[in-house]
């Protein structure tokens, strides 16, 4: 009988993939408005970003951070 790893089997699940260093990724799905897919395109085309992929967990990045700050200043008052 063949084992796969755990990282093998993450692979090949269509809804996962890995980072260089090894994270998973999970596949989500979301909704867009014309023009802001538009804004995402731009952002791939003029190479600010590699894939839309990447611009969207940018942006999922600094939301969450910026939601982090909020809560900390909160916390402290």
């Amino acid at each position: 009988m063949t084992r796969r790893s755990a990282s093998n089997a993450a692979s090949t699940d269509a809804s996962r993939s890995r980072l260089e260093n090894d994270r998973t990724l999970n596949r989500i799905t979301f909704r867009a408005t014309d023009d802001q897919l538009a804004a995402l395109e731009s952002l791939v085309e003029d190479d600010v970003y590699h894939s839309r992929s990447e611009a969207l967990r940018a942006g999922i990045q600094q939301l969450l951070e910026h939601h982090e700050s909020i809560e900390r200043d909160r916390d402290r008052t």
